[in-house]
């Protein structure tokens, strides 16, 4: 048996979410061609880093991840910190010669995101970008649909994610409203990279944006009360253009009164369409121009073993999945990149061009003009 030996960065809630995911990736996928084992784990806070230790019975824990990056028996560094620290703890990995698994989004800039993406290509380690929403198996589904034709020309995409997490003016200030830690691209970098990154998987690259920005409460209280200002977007949104000449509307907020996990998309071709809601994850609503017109109308479709990677969990049609079980989804595409060789979408060079979207976006609200992505580094 194979055994993929992981340095875990970052011991909050995310890290304890793809530790659990590569403790299940083999017991629903089983061994072949590799399990992955978390040999270390390293957290800016070295209590929290003890505690995960003691948590999912990792032998060793530390304060300094760069210790855990230049140890010659670790494998793949999994890095699940806040963004500003990605391509410092990402670039020393590759240096080192391991593989990378990093959360989304990649960095806060296009030009940081680029020097992971050559950096990886010119090392030739395996990366693998935390867009957990890609490895549903309804998304692959649609993918395939979309791929045979079943829809036609595809013309327009209308993509959502919206949440209302923040819209009391009593959530405090956190690491998110803080350009430094999240990066001037507030709810945009933050959730409608996720909305981009079903974009690109299922109608293809964007080439242009138009797009605007908004904060509803421009101060709040950290945690030691201090009113602090607000720096980045709770709501995000832009018209943009695809390479195959399709059209599209995207938006993010986390201001969204009354929404809570909308992540959500219309895809219209010449032949169908498609409607997903990831608030109901299981489902995928397909529309035909081929039935009969009296019948005419979306129809659910439940997720079944039929769909790629549902059977592994359920042997019947319409048991629901969850979040989790898409991060053991995207953990079996990291022991698949890694020890078999397959690449999957969701690499540095597929993070990089959602970041090099996500700023095209930036400078389009701070312009007022189109701005074609070819213009961003």
């Amino acid at each position: 048996m194979t055994v993929i030996k992981v340095g875990l960065i970052g011991a909050g809630w995310m890290g304890r979410a793809h530790a659990a995911a590569f403790e299940n990736a083999t017991r629903i996928f089983g061994t072949d061609p590799a399990i992955l084992k978390i040999a270390a784990v390293a957290d800016v806070n070295e209590a929290a880093a003890k505690e995960f230790a003691g948590r999912f019975g990792v032998e060793r824990h530390t304060g300094d991840w760069r210790s855990i990056v230049n140890d010659p028996d670790i494998d793949v560094i999994d890095i699940t910190t806040p963004n500003d620290v990605h391509p410092e703890i990402a670039l020393a990995a590759i240096a080192a010669g391991k593989h990378v698994y990093c959360e989304k989004p990649m960095a806060n800039t296009a030009a940081e995101a680029c020097r992971m993406h050559e950096a990886a290509q010119k090392a030739g380690v395996v990366t693998v970008v935390g867009f957990n929403y890609l490895c549903s198996p309804i998304q692959a589904y649609a993918r395939q649909l979309i791929e045979n034709g079943e829809l036609g020309e595809i013309f327009h995409f209308r993509g959502t994610f919206d949440n209302d997490y923040m819209v009391d003016e009593s959530f405090p200030f956190t690491w998110r409203t803080d350009a430094k830690a999240a990066g001037k691209a507030g709810a945009l970098g933050d959730m409608a990279s996720h909305v981009l990154s079903l974009a690109h998987y299922l109608v293809g690259e964007v080439t242009e944006v138009s797009g605007a920005r908004q904060v509803l409460h421009a101060k709040r209280r950290d945690a030691k009360s201090v009113e602090r200002a607000v720096e980045n977007d709770d709501l995000a949104h832009f018209i943009c253009r695809f390479k195959n000449g399709a059209s599209g509307y995207l938006e993010a907020s986390r201001i969204g009164t009354g929404r809570k996990l909308y992540l959500s998309y219309e895809i219209q071709g010449t032949k169908g369409a498609l409607f997903f809601d990831q608030e109901r994850m299981n489902e995928l609503n397909l529309y035909r121009v081929t039935d009969d017109p009296a019948e005419r109308g979306y129809k659910r479709v439940l997720v079944a073993p039929q769909h790629p990677d549902y059977a592994a969990f359920f042997g019947l049609q319409g048991n629901p999945l969850g979040y989790n079980d898409l991060k053991i989804i995207e953990a079996r595409r990291l022991i698949e990149s890694v020890a078999a060789g397959k690449r999957w979408v969701a690499d540095f060079e597929f993070g990089y061009i959602v970041d090099r979207v996500v700023e095209a976006v930036l400078v389009s609200a701070d312009e007022g003009r189109w701005v074609k992505t070819e213009e961003i580094a």
